[in-house]
């Protein structure tokens, strides 16, 4: 492969959902580090680099959009995918203050979802 293995950062207090993402992110060829509070992703994130955050918004210990913030202090470059079952239309302003674009409600469709991936990652896009 002419790129480096694109690390990605998995938030997401739902084990199931955590579980799948991280399979088929794992399968697509991505390197994926799952959590499951707010308060392990920004430890893993001072302690590590990350190509992309996929975040969930209510999660114990540490919201998503406090992650966020604290976020943007240390790595204001980094791409945020957030996915919520809570989002409102309040709550998506909130985020797109953020700098937050990538947003998906959940129930996750694999089709968004899959967009939004290829959209941060046109490079490691496979030929069909």
């Amino acid at each position: 492969m002419g790129f480096h293995l694109k690390k990605i950062l998995v938030a997401e207090d739902d084990r199931y959902l955590s579980r799948s993402l991280d399979t088929w992110l794992t399968l697509e060829g991505f390197e994926v580090v799952s959590v499951y509070h707010g308060d392990e992703a920004l430890n893993q994130l001072t302690r590590e680099s990350f190509d992309l955050l996929i975040t969930d918004i209510a999660m114990p210990r540490l919201n998503g959009v406090e992650l966020i913030g604290r976020i943007r202090q240390l790595r204001p470059e980094l791409p945020i995918l957030v996915v919520s079952g809570k989002l409102t239309a309040h709550l998506a302003d909130d985020l797109r203050e953020l700098g937050i674009h990538n947003i998906l409600s959940k129930p996750i469709k694999p089709l968004d979802f899959r967009t939004v991936i290829e959209s941060l990652f046109p490079d490691t896009r496979q030929a069909s």
